[in-house]
């Protein structure tokens, strides 16, 4: 028999209620095969959404009672009572059971972005980006057999890696996923997004589209940019702690420069009154919208050593609506031949050391793990100097 809900009784629907049912109603898994524990629940208002925005984090085990006994995890994030981040994680080689088992990306990418309108609307949200995400799913490919090297979701087949646009919206497929990016004026914002991830044996899912909206955009050119960065970066005193002290390395300035403008929250710096690792600058900005910000490494013709790491050049963050400062240090290889971790478009999250996850862990820029860099830098010159104050030669 169909229950009619009404929109009253989707309203007073708590986080703690929409996990089970999106797991069950849209990832698709069969909830009869398992037993649902350990479940646990929490939520704050975040500093960096302007307080405004009620985070809710919900999680749960599915323990399997069919076959071989294994752990499935849910664990979801809510803001303002809407999922925007769903992981599902089963052990190593562990088979998922599914209602409908899939069997490759497009199929299962279609099949929950149907269910996850049908969920969408239930609760009254808006669903234009998903049927928008639907007609561009008809432009990706699939790839002919499966591959071990991915671990896919019960070893379903990938996606042929491929990029289509139409109007403010861009797809982008890799093996393991497929991500609908929001773009506009040839700028792309991968913190308004909507992605579909089935690699290692795992279901990411993540919608932000309707979270954020467009501040402004850049008030400089690219080329202005890199003019304003260069003449930060050349005047910067690049200083290191050595066995005797503090130093100037010697070094010379190569043509290489990274530059990338990113989109991010309006306050997702101002997370305490002192924090000082970066300048939010005096604009008032929306904590809900995204604004400019260019991030550019000026480098040098060779490493310059730094204890058992290295330092690759300078990095300048700038302000793309205010032209002000907003970060200027020294950039560290992970090792001397290693790529360099803020050349990444995303910042990845080990589960096991963030037990209190949070939304913003999906917020694109490599300015998060430049600043990360910045801090085992001062860890390490701390180290270094307590070092040889501990032991005078």
């Amino acid at each position: 028999m169909l229950v009619q809900t009404s929109r009253a009784d989707t309203a007073n629907a708590t986080a703690e209620e929409k996990l089970p049912e999106f797991v069950s109603e849209v990832a698709g898994l069969d909830m009869t095969k398992y037993n649902i524990t350990d479940e646990s629940y929490g939520f704050h208002y975040p500093s960096e959404y302007g307080g405004i925005a009620k985070e809710e984090s919900v999680s749960f085990n599915l323990v399997s009672n069919k076959g071989t006994v294994y752990t499935v995890r849910a664990h979801a994030i809510f803001l303002n009572g809407f999922i925007c981040l769903l992981n599902v994680n089963a052990p190593t080689n562990a088979r998922m059971f599914f209602v409908d088992p899939p069997t490759n990306t497009i199929d299962e990418s279609r099949k929950m972005l149907q269910r996850y309108n049908i969920f969408a609307e239930k609760y009254g949200f808006d669903t234009s980006h998903i049927d928008q995400a639907l007609k561009l799913l008809s432009n990706a490919t699939g790839a002919s057999s499966a591959s071990s090297d991915y671990h896919l979701l019960n070893d379903i087949t990938g996606f042929v890696p491929s990029v289509t646009c139409v109007g403010n919206m861009k797809q982008e497929t890799e093996y393991d996923s497929i991500t609908w990016v929001y773009t506009e004026r040839g700028v792309d914002m991968p913190n308004k997004c909507l992605k579909i991830d089935f690699g290692i044996n795992k279901l990411h899912f993540v919608d932000t589209w309707n979270l954020f909206t467009v501040g402004c955009f850049s008030a400089i050119s690219e080329d202005e940019a890199i003019r304003i960065g260069w003449d930060e970066a050349k005047n910067y005193n690049v200083t290191l702690i050595g066995e005797e002290g503090p130093y100037n390395p010697e070094f010379e300035w190569s043509n290489r420069t990274y530059v990338k403008l990113n989109m991010i929250p309006g306050q997702i710096h101002n997370i305490t009154d002192d924090d000082h690792t970066v300048n939010p600058g005096d604009a008032t900005r929306d904590p809900l919208a995204l604004y400019p910000q260019w991030f550019m490494v000026f480098y040098f013709d060779k490493h310059v050593p730094a204890g058992r790491r290295s330092i690759a050049g300078v990095a300048v963050g700038l302000w793309g609506d205010t032209k002000e400062i907003f970060l200027t240090c020294v950039t560290q290889d992970m090792d001397v031949t290693g790529e360099h971790p803020y050349l990444t478009n995303e910042t990845s999250i080990d589960e096991s050391q963030h037990s209190n996850l949070s939304s913003n862990v999906y917020l694109i820029g490599g300015i998060a793990a430049v600043i990360a860099i910045a801090i085992v830098v001062a860890a390490v010159a701390l180290k270094k100097r307590r070092k040889t104050q501990n032991n005078p030669s």
